[in-house]
């Protein structure tokens, strides 16, 4: 396919992604995507498939479920409007899609993964320092971190929706031919989310580039400094990652000795939300020391 026509093709396509991103709810049909992408929809499954590396489908069902997963971590909704928000037609098709995705129904994952930090907050801070240093929910570990040359496309709102940037992403570097078994996939996210408001949050999706790769204006490039940091490895759903993140900023950091340098915290992925169920997904949580 030429850069061109492939330029062309990917342009229509991110058009899609925005359009699932927000009509998560609504009914996409593949003639509807089809028309959006001013495709044929005998044609459209074919491209789609070949330059995102997974069916539309498989999109759609992606994105809802992770905003499902989400939603009963953390709202009140019911079951039933949850299923009935993300266009399932009954909670059991709901329920059935939800179950072989993270391998637990909707009803047993809300009341074994429904968390909230700040309850515990003052319980940790009342502990004395030698339960506090006990406590210890997640591994912390000391890395030293060589540079990193990143290129990346900006995100701005729920944390929880940046997977289809990174899908634009890397369907972008793809066409480009940036991509090989050395890349590595990073999301940097420069807000706390529970302070600033979720439509106003700022995150990249990023992945490594080398210095002398030729990348054009589309993408940001940055840097993510060598220094020493400190690294939590979590493993689980992607809506979890909270969890992680309130017991490292409200009890972790507070009760170490050490300094964060004035970077962003960051995250790798290390394997494929497309080919890895949610439970076994791989986070690494990253924060500079100063």
């Amino acid at each position: 396919m030429k850069k061109t026509t492939n330029d062309n093709y990917r342009l229509r396509l991110t058009s899609v992604l925005d359009h699932i991103h927000d009509n998560i709810n609504g009914d996409l049909d593949v003639n509807t995507l089809a028309n959006i992408a001013c495709m044929s929809p005998y044609h459209f499954h074919r491209i789609y498939r070949e330059l995102m590396q997974e069916t539309v489908n498989a999109t759609v069902r992606r994105f809802r479920l992770q905003k499902a997963a989400t939603d009963l971590i953390r709202t009140d909704q019911s079951i039933q409007s949850i299923a009935k928000g993300l266009a399932y037609g009954s909670v059991e098709a709901f329920t059935r899609a939800f179950t072989k995705q993270f391998n637990t129904s909707p009803g047993d994952y809300r009341s074994s993964k429904k968390y909230n930090c700040a309850s515990n907050a003052p319980f940790i801070a009342m502990l004395p320092p030698e339960k506090k240093r006990n406590n210890n929910m997640f591994k912390i570990e000391e890395i030293n971190l060589h540079k990193i040359n990143l290129a990346g496309y900006p995100h701005k709102g729920d944390y929880m929706e940046i997977g289809s940037t990174f899908d634009k992403l890397f369907m972008a570097a793809g066409s480009q031919n940036l991509l090989n078994e050395k890349t590595r996939s990073f999301g940097l996210y420069y807000d706390d989310p529970k302070s600033v408001p979720s439509d106003d949050l700022r995150s990249m999706a990023c992945l490594t580039v080398d210095e002398a790769q030729l990348l054009d204006d589309t993408f940001e490039q940055l840097t993510i400094p060598a220094g020493k940091c400190i690294s939590i490895l979590f493993k689980g759903p992607h809506p979890e990652l909270e969890k992680p993140y309130d017991w490292l900023f409200g009890h972790w950091i507070p009760n170490s000795d050490l300094e964060i340098a004035d970077f962003p915290a960051f995250e790798e992925y290390l394997n494929d939300p497309k080919e890895t169920p949610p439970t076994e997904l791989l986070t690494r949580i990253y924060c500079l020391l100063a």
